[in-house]
């Protein structure tokens, strides 16, 4: 490979000579014509002929190493066997040769856009002489089309949408890790596609995933300071603070709901913060509801202000695009918590389910993405009915008549819901061998995603109709097949999250589902895989079960 780099701006050379003719080592031993460097000092030597125990007597000849040994040297014998790889031809398509004033000025103009830098920047650094093609500016970005090079596409690169490698990082780690939680119900994948493209035009929504990718990796590998992640965290908070105080900042619905549906999402997984522990959030928790209060491990900040975002933008439902991905995952969060306090919807539910009804009996076709969305809003419906407080829709009463119209919405999703929605395969459980599950495989997260929804809304109400009878009645026979046909939803559910290894966010709504229904579970055996479950999901997942491990284990002890 010929290529010399010099200190003064240059380009690649085949083989460089002196002035006065004489000719370096190559060029005397192959017969060519050796070829002058343009504006080369003579004083520069080449190094060819580096060996100096094959150097013969005298001094060192034009182009010869000056290296010398002493006579009495000891040289170690080595193998003269040898494999030769030549790998000239990739290492040229791979880098090029830049003049050093013009890379310098590249540089500059790479860090003057760049976002700011996170705590780990200074440890990654790259070399500012000879550069990959595939991290140069638009101005460099193609491989050198130089007489020597082996081969010379042009390959347009283009300025890079973020210069910052540790952001550059946090981001496709959101991508390729968190983003399909977010895109579980969703077979337009919003999260893994749109946000990443909008993340790097918009601060709010890139420091969004950021935060959660940073709290993600420190939970999980410990690679990451804790600090780094409420840092991005408190970026977030001073945008979206003018915003809410300041009608002349205007962030778009779709930007403001996506990254606080992601907030929310760091929110859960973080539960380091304190009320206290930051006065830019607890303003902006105050803009947004002056009188929330907060339960135990989980400050509800960014629940509670998209709550606010959504109910004032009720289009966003049915509207498509990302704006109606962040309102259906905001529902998924506003479920999840729910479940874990058996509370009402923060949702404002009444406007929205009558706008989505009338919305799907217009359609001409629902597609799998409807059906999943139906799935999603029946599960939040009965929550609303199961953990009602005064004044919502529903009386909550067994036998009402929301009851029986909540029932009958239920069995007509399953007995209309597409094919596509059959497992793909399913075997029984086998409770002798200790495999009280079954095995369930969907051919798609968001099928599987909208039969676990399915589940856990007819595990509500069978837990809401057992609730009516007192526990010494249990054992008569309607209670008795309630409790039966309870434990096989609930174990199928189940299944369904222990039968995905490759899918977090199905291990994760059997984990809120088992806080809200675990009282019920009586086999010992189904008791300590859940409870594996839930260790398996915070070690691997980052998602901290603490609090509902201790509860779930306090309500299975004997009365």
């Amino acid at each position: 490979m010929y290529v010399q780099e010099l200190s003064s701006p240059s380009l690649r050379l085949t083989e460089i000579g002196d002035k006065s003719g004489s000719k370096c080592i190559r060029c005397q031993r192959s017969g060519r014509e050796c070829v002058p460097a343009p504006g080369k000092s003579e004083e520069v030597s080449f190094r060819h002929g580096q060996n100096p125990s094959l150097r013969g007597k005298g001094p060192p000849r034009y182009g010869e190493s000056d290296l010398a040994f002493p006579d009495d040297q000891i040289w170690v014998d080595t193998s003269s066997d040898f494999n030769f790889k030549d790998e000239t031809e990739q290492t040229a398509a791979e880098y090029y040769v830049v003049p050093v004033t013009r890379q310098a000025s590249a540089s500059r103009s790479l860090s003057e856009h760049s976002t700011p830098s996170s705590t780990m920047d200074s440890s990654l650094t790259t070399s500012n002489l000879v550069t990959p093609a595939y991290a140069a500016g638009s101005q460099l970005g193609s491989r050198s089309n130089s007489v020597n090079s082996p081969r010379a596409p042009i390959t347009p690169i283009g300025q890079p949408r973020l210069s910052n490698l540790t952001e550059a990082f946090l981001l496709r780690h959101f991508q390729k890790y968190l983003a399909p939680w977010l895109d579980a119900f969703n077979p337009e994948r919003h999260f893994s596609t749109v946000v990443i493209e909008r993340a790097t035009q918009s601060p709010l929504l890139l420091y969004a995933c950021l935060a959660v990718s940073a709290c993600h990796l420190s939970r999980t590998t410990n690679s990451i300071a804790g600090d780094v992640a409420h840092g991005y965290h408190e970026r977030c908070i001073s945008i979206m603070l003018p915003v809410l105080d300041k009608p002349e900042f205007e962030i778009g619905i779709e930007i403001l709901l996506s990254s606080t549906v992601i907030l929310r999402f760091f929110e859960s997984i973080s539960c380091a913060w304190t009320i206290n522990s930051s006065s830019t959030q607890n303003n902006y928790l105050r803009l947004i509801h002056p009188t929330a209060h907060s339960p135990p491990n989980d400050q509800q900040h960014h629940l509670l202000a998209g709550s606010v975002y959504v109910s004032s933008h009720v289009d966003s439902a049915i509207t498509g695009g990302l704006a109606s991905a962040s309102f259906w995952a905001y529902v998924i969060q506003d479920i999840q918590f729910a479940l874990t306090y058996q509370k009402s919807l923060r949702l404002s539910f009444a406007p929205f389910d009558d706008h989505l009804r009338r919305w799907w009996v217009a359609k001409p076709a629902l597609s799998d993405g409807d059906w999943t969305n139906q799935a999603i809003w029946l599960l939040a419906e009965t929550i609303d009915f199961c953990y009602n407080i005064p004044g919502r829709s529903h009386n909550g009463t067994v036998g009402s008549a929301e009851e029986t119209a909540l029932k009958r919405r239920i069995l007509e999703w399953e007995l209309g819901r597409p094919d596509t929605f059959v497992p793909l395969h399913v075997s029984p459980p086998d409770p002798g061998n200790g495999k009280p599950f079954p095995i369930a495989w969907y051919t798609s997260l968001w099928h599987a995603t909208a039969i676990q929804h399915i589940c856990l809304t007819k595990s509500l109400m069978l837990i809401r109709e057992l609730e009516f009878y007192d526990r010494k009645m249990l054992h008569l026979e309607h209670p008795v097949k309630l409790r039966n046909d309870l434990a096989g939803t609930l174990n199928f559910m189940f299944g369904i999250a222990t039968s995905a290894d490759d899918d977090p966010s199905l291990r994760i709504t059997a984990c809120h589902a088992l806080f809200a229904c675990g009282s019920w579970v009586e086999d010992p055996i189904v008791q300590n895989l859940l409870i594996d479950l839930l260790r398996r999901t915070e070690r691997e997942n980052g998602w901290p079960w603490g609090y509902v491990h201790n509860q779930v284990v306090q309500a299975w002890r004997p009365v």
